[in-house]
């Protein structure tokens, strides 16, 4: 009997944090959508974010050929190394970031990697975005 109250009681708990959890803005088949969730984001495409690292507008193009808006951290001293990456939610009327990393460990976005990633803008002496504005 225990048991089953237990699991009446992790199922209800599973499904209230299911209908509070913050949407991860994304999931789109056309990169074009996901482009467009910047028109409403007041954010220059490329911002400095520290010493040598850029924050860029950017999309993911997920392992199953899905698009995210997302923010890139860019090392433009490393050539373009990838430092960061984070993901936009929608909570109420605001943006939030949310780090790749959690995303993958707290929601399980593994479909998420690995992934190819495009800036909005060219970022000089980015080495790592070959084929840009192609995916890399």
């Amino acid at each position: 009997m225990y048991s089953e109250d237990k699991d009446k009681e992790n199922a209800s708990l599973d499904s209230s944090l299911e209908e509070n959890a913050q949407k991860v803005i994304g999931y789109y088949k056309r990169q074009a959508w996901a482009v467009k969730v910047f028109d409403k984001i007041d954010q220059d495409s490329i911002v400095e974010d520290g010493k040598d690292v850029v924050l860029a507008s950017s999309i993911i193009q997920s392992s199953n050929d899905l698009f995210f808006p997302a923010f890139i951290r860019i090392n433009t001293k490393e050539n373009g190394k990838v430092v960061g990456a984070y993901l936009i939610l929608e909570e109420d009327d605001s943006f939030q970031l949310l780090p790749l990393e959690r995303a993958l460990e707290e929601l399980q976005l593994d479909e998420l990697v690995p992934f190819k990633y495009r800036t909005l803008e060219k970022i000089e002496g980015d080495e790592y975005q070959v084929n840009w504005p192609e995916f890399s």
